[in-house]
Order: structure tokens, then C-alpha cells, then sequence
């Protein structure tokens, strides 16, 4: 009967190790089930801009205006450009954007942003990880194996 004791605590350790990952894939399934609806990775968020009349000449004047009045630092962005005398694009590298009329100086601008432990469980549900995540999530796999015939045969 000592094989029973040993089953039974491999049950116990394994299952309580297989708690945790069940519930976060459990949480990231029921997440990813709804992308159509929203993201479940990021938040995206739009506010107005009064930012009054953008000084300068060319285009690169005005960016630069419109960078420093928004406290924006240079390398946070992605790509901009003057798409029409009325509307002045930059684009950031977090997946934000900005939107300014530089004569009037209204815009608008979105925010994107992390969502803290949902993004990460989601990486990994959907092995965004690759490498040795991998093995983990196999290894789990097995291990719910394991408990459902080692749960079985206790009975």
C-alpha cells in the first residue's frame, strides 16, 4: 500500500502546481474568447487636445512644438508626418497617436497601454513565449494527465 501514499502526494503536490495554471489559462481563454469585443492585452483610450496655435514654419518646427507641449520625448516616437496643411500626424511607438490641427491646435490623442498580468497570461495561453515555454505547457498537459487517471484510480 505504500504506492498509494506515494500517488496520493504526487496527487496533492502536482494538483496544487496545476492550480495555479488552470487558472490563469482558464482567465486568458475566457479573455482571448472576446478580442472582438476588446483587447484583452492593451487599453486604448482617446482624449482632446487644446493645445492653442502651433508656432513655426515647416513641418519639422511644428512637430517639435507639438512634441515639447505634450512632453513627448523625440525617441518615444515612431514615425510622423504633415498629412495635409490642417492636420499634423505623429505616431508613437507604445501604439499611441496624435492628431493636431496646428492652426487651431485641437487634436485628439490615443493612449495605449498594458494591461498588468492579463497581457502576460495571455503570452502564455497562446505561446507567444516559444523555447522552453514550450516544454512547460507540455509538461502541464501531462500533468493534467496524470492527475486525471492517478484521481481515477484513487477513487
Amino acid at each position: 500500500m505504500a504506492w498509494r501514499k506515494t500517488l496520493r502526494s504526487l496527487h496533492r503536490d502536482i494538483g496544487y502546481l496545476a492550480v495555479g495554471l488552470t487558472i490563469t489559462y482558464a482567465v486568458s481563454g475566457i479573455a482571448v474568447d472576446h478580442i472582438d469585443e476588446w483587447n484583452p492585452n492593451r487599453s486604448v483610450s482617446w482624449s482632446e487636445l487644446e493645445l492653442g496655435p502651433i508656432p513655426g514654419d515647416s513641418a519639422d518646427a511644428k512637430m517639435a512644438a507639438v512634441l515639447a507641449r505634450l512632453d513627448i520625448e523625440p525617441d518615444e516616437v515612431r514615425s510622423k508626418l504633415m498629412q495635409s496643411p490642417t492636420l499634423l500626424k505623429v505616431f508613437l511607438k507604445s501604439g499611441g497617436e496624435v492628431k493636431v490641427d496646428p492652426s487651431s491646435g485641437k487634436g485628439s490623442m490615443k493612449v495605449v497601454r498594458d494591461r498588468p498580468i492579463l497581457r502576460e497570461a495571455n503570452a502564455l495561453h497562446l505561446n507567444d513565449l516559444k523555447g522552453a515555454w514550450t516544454w512547460i505547457a507540455d509538461i502541464f498537459a501531462l500533468s493534467l494527465i496524470f492527475l486525471a487517471i492517478s484521481g481515477a484510480i484513487m477513487m
